[in-house]
């Protein structure tokens, strides 16, 4: 890349004075084509809508995210190119330290206060090694990842020196995460770390042997990073959503309220904290992280209502009900991007009437939305919190409802451990449902070891009918799945030996028509059928 009259450049500064600094150092150098804005949302909205070739952000933006954060966040979300040049500018030393961990690093950062020359010459120290990497970058603009990640591998082997052969092989495990390639990308990281204790790299093993199910070595590997690297936020994070997997609620909100302490102005980081908080039963403290998140959130506009209703649960539970008519009427202001909808709107007045001692009230709220729990918009998130109303009922008012409830929720959505434990976690006040949601769990076990057991014994179609049977009556995503491989597999088999396969292939079409298109391997259930059925629907 070329820096001359053409090079677009988006400053992120919260001081008017440091922003015009910038601006006149690029002019003189003939750059002429910047924007800025001064905060973090406004820094989205702009990435969101244009691509600039430069990005030159202030680590510390005051309300908001801080530039890291940011960044972080602009490259998950895919809004930022590859090929954009993002550089830090700072006046905090340590920065050093949270830059050497991070696992997305800036392409290069300057401590403050610099000269012009020091910028141009760091702008042009980064278009080089931008430029060494075009040709992945090129390909995966076109959608063509598995022609990058081997020009990365060709890249690593042929770099000049060690910083490019890192930049390569970073970005290659990166995509291989992405690809589900993990035993690829775990070999990347394993080798680097055979060289070099690299903090990044660390948490890519973490990360992709949590996914794996190992949890306890993925724990050792983090706290292990944040010994090393304290600064380092998204160990923290992994750290608490492990904990929460296995259960671990009231730790994982002490490990998050320490990351918060490191990065305090983290919408998503407050907004977890505040969940976790809820969900080990301390409401109160939750409201105070959720209440934070809301500021926080609210002054960068990217935030949805999902953490209001969090809020207005944390208040309900710790009786504070001097908020819960606003927070209602803001919540239905904006129902049309609430995860659950309707059936989320009835919870919120439900909390609000238990709050105010009218449990007959909450009661009615959720009777009339409980058919909505089998409801194919209805979510997990949605149905944690109807749960969380509906074990407040008082038992000689509600009888067997809540129970009833939990076990319908239960055997749709109790899919792994992480669901199950966050169910059983939020029940584990109330008993019966605490039971109905075990037992609910355990049938579903129960009945796929069943299917499993007489697939290997060869009986497919009676497999693929029981699990076929039994995802009509829970709508449970796992569950219709595993009878969608299935039904496929025998439509398959059936269609090379010229066999009638259309019994089976309407059922596939019955699962296809409301498991999750954006599904990966849902996607490629539908593929499957399409080669079989080419011109069905």
């Amino acid at each position: 890349m070329n820096l001359d009259a053409n090079t677009t450049v988006l400053i992120i500064e919260d001081s008017h004075t440091v922003r015009q600094g910038l601006r006149t150092m690029l002019s003189m150098a003939g750059i002429t084509r910047s924007e800025a804005v001064t905060n973090a949302g406004e820094a989205r909205n702009r990435l969101r809508g244009k691509n600039y070739d430069v990005v030159l952000c202030d680590y510390n933006l005051g309300d908001g995210m801080d530039g890291q954060e940011l960044l972080e966040a602009m490259r998950k979300s895919g809004s930022l190119p590859l090929s954009t040049i993002w550089i830090m500018i700072t006046g905090e030393r340590h920065y050093e330290r949270v830059v050497a961990a991070a696992e997305m690093a800036p392409d290069d950062y300057i401590l403050k206060p610099f000269a012009s020359q020091l910028l141009l010459d760091r702008m042009h120290l980064a278009s080089q090694r931008k430029a060494f990497l075009s040709p992945a970058h090129k390909l995966l603009a076109a959608g063509r990842v598995e022609q990058s990640i081997q020009v990365l591998q060709q890249l690593a082997r042929e770099a000049p020196n060690a910083q490019y052969r890192l930049d390569s092989q970073r970005l290659a495990a990166e995509l291989l995460v992405n690809e589900g390639r993990q035993g690829e990308a775990l070999s990347i990281y394993q080798e680097l770390l055979t060289q070099k204790v690299i903090p990044w790299a660390k948490m890519g093993v973490a990360r992709i042997i949590a996914e794996q199910g190992e949890t306890q070595e993925s724990n050792a590997l983090l706290r292990e990073i944040i010994a090393d690297a304290p600064r380092y936020t998204d160990a923290y994070d992994l750290l608490a959503q492990n904990l929460i997997d296995d259960g671990q609620y009231q730790t994982a909100a002490v490990v998050l309220e320490k990351a918060v302490a490191i990065s305090p102005r983290n919408f998503t980081r407050l907004k977890s904290c505040g969940t976790a908080l809820l969900r080990c039963g301390n409401p109160a403290k939750a409201a105070e992280y959720l209440q934070r998140a809301v500021e926080v959130g609210r002054n960068n506009n990217f935030f949805g209502p999902d953490v209001l209703v969090d809020l207005l649960q944390a208040f309900s539970e710790s009786d504070q009900t001097q908020q819960l008519d606003r927070l209602q009427a803001e919540i239905a202001a904006r129902m049309d991007e609430l995860s659950g909808g309707q059936l989320t709107m009835a919870v919120c007045r439900a909390l609000a009437a238990l709050a105010q001692k009218r449990p007959a009230d909450a009661q009615s709220q959720l009777q009339a939305v409980a058919d909505k729990l089998r409801a194919r918009e209805t979510d997990f998130s949605a149905v944690q919190r109807f749960l969380a109303a509906a074990v407040r009922l008082p038992p000689e008012q509600s009888n067997e409802l809540p129970q009833q409830w939990a076990g319908t929720i239960a055997m749709r959505f109790a899919d792994g451990r992480h669901e199950l434990g966050t169910l059983l976690e939020i029940s584990h006040k109330h008993e019966p449902c605490h039971q109905a949601i075990d037992t609910a769990y355990n049938l579903l076990q129960d009945s796929s070891n069943q299917a499993v057991e007489l697939a290997s014994n060869g009986q497919l179609e009676e497999a693929a009918e029981q699990l076929f049977q039994l995802s009509q009556q829970t709508l449970n995503e796992r569950i219709s799945m595993n009878a969608c491989a299935l039904l496929l597999r025998i439509c398959e088999s059936r269609n090379k030996a010229a066999q009638p396969h259309e019994e089976q292939l309407k059922q596939v079409g019955t699962l296809l028509a409301w498991l999750p298109e954006e599904n990966e391997r849902v996607r490629g259930f539908i593929r499957r059928r399409e080669a079989l059925d080419p011109v069905c629907e």
